[in-house]
């Protein structure tokens, strides 16, 4: 999609294939606060990420349209606090961000792909030339992005790969369906990395090449998240929540009425997974697809992402893109 998908794209803390000790990990609770809340001179947050809790990541932006490529911003949090970082000069909307330590790597609209040297944020050439929706990294030379035009179904969405030195495109396999984009990109470890798309596309990487998995439903899925690699969580569906779950062999899913669309997703290292989307929908599903429904304290905003940090903090981002641009937006923070 040239611009933010109206229902779209959520990660989570700790380096990739070594999950956190989840002794003792706080139960989710307490009440989502708003954390910061930003006019249209900044636009909605997308996505948010960080190594820890004194150091977190916020992308997002501006669009004119739904179609243009937009403006870029960023905000950290350190030491509690939220502030604006400089963003290179005509950078456009940023969809994604998530990195491995100091690692840090954000990506969005016109390819773009932004890496955080620990003074600065450069472009690194990604060869792409459609939004890139979703980025996943395992370290400086081991870096996925995904994407495509959402916008048109005549085109198939995209996969790039960082070797360290350069991106290339990688090689996708041929559809059982019209699929324009990847949404997002999660990985258990080098050789086990999941995809999801539009039209309930589900690829997923051993390490050499990319295959499609069943997925039982045509509805969008938007973002995933796990711990190991047989409990992963996708969620999608621009009208109604679609959930579905990654047991090491196969996918189930189940279309939640009671939740709409979802866009964001965080699961912690106890497998409680936090989802989160259109009309500040937030619920915890527990074992299977068991919900406990959230007061996000919002109504009328999107919620696009949702992250957690070793606290147990969790924090979610998104804004108006319920309605058309310009944008406002706001960062929610639920505190155990």
């Amino acid at each position: 999609m040239a611009g933010v998908s109206l229902a779209a794209i959520g990660l989570f803390s700790g380096c990739p294939g070594d999950p956190q000790d989840s002794s003792g990990f706080p139960e989710p609770s307490g009440p989502w606060e708003r954390a910061l809340e930003v006019d249209a001179s900044v636009g909605a947050f997308l996505s948010a990420w960080g190594p820890s809790q004194d150091d977190v990541w916020a992308v997002g932006g501006q669009l004119a349209t739904v179609t243009d490529d937009g403006r870029g911003t960023i905000y950290r949090r350190m030491g509690g606090e939220w502030a604006a970082s400089d963003v290179p000069d005509g950078t456009p909307l940023l969809n994604w961000v998530h990195g491995v330590d100091d690692e840090v790597w954000a990506v969005g609209n016109a390819g773009v792909a932004l890496r955080y040297d620990g003074s600065t944020w450069q472009s690194i050439d990604t060869g792409a030339e459609v939004p890139l929706w979703g980025v996943f990294v395992f370290g400086p030379s081991d870096v996925w992005a995904v994407g495509g035009d959402a916008f048109d179904r005549d085109t198939d969405g995209v996969v790039f790969h960082y070797d360290g030195s350069a991106w290339s495109e990688a090689p996708v396999p041929e559809l059982d369906r019209a699929s324009a984009a990847m949404f997002k990109v999660f990985g258990v470890s080098p050789d086990d990395v999941h995809a999801v798309g539009a039209a309930g596309v589900l690829l997923h990487y051993d390490g050499a090449s990319w295959t499609q998995e069943a997925s039982g439903t045509a509805n969008d899925m938007i973002s995933l998240w796990g711990n190991e690699a047989d409990d992963i969580i996708a969620v999608g569906g621009r009208a109604v929540g679609t959930i579905a779950r990654w047991d090491g062999e196969q996918w189930t899913t189940e279309q939640v009425g009671e939740l709409p669309g979802l866009n964001g997703v965080w699961m912690d290292p106890e497998g409680r997974a936090t989802v989160v989307g259109i009309n500040g929908a937030a619920a915890v599903i527990r074992e299977g697809f068991a919900q406990v429904d959230e007061d996000s304290t919002i109504s009328f905003e999107t919620l696009h992402a949702v992250f957690g940090l070793d606290d147990g903090t969790r924090i979610s981002v998104g804004g108006t893109l319920n309605s058309s641009p310009p944008y406002t937006g706001l960062i929610l923070e639920n505190h155990p």
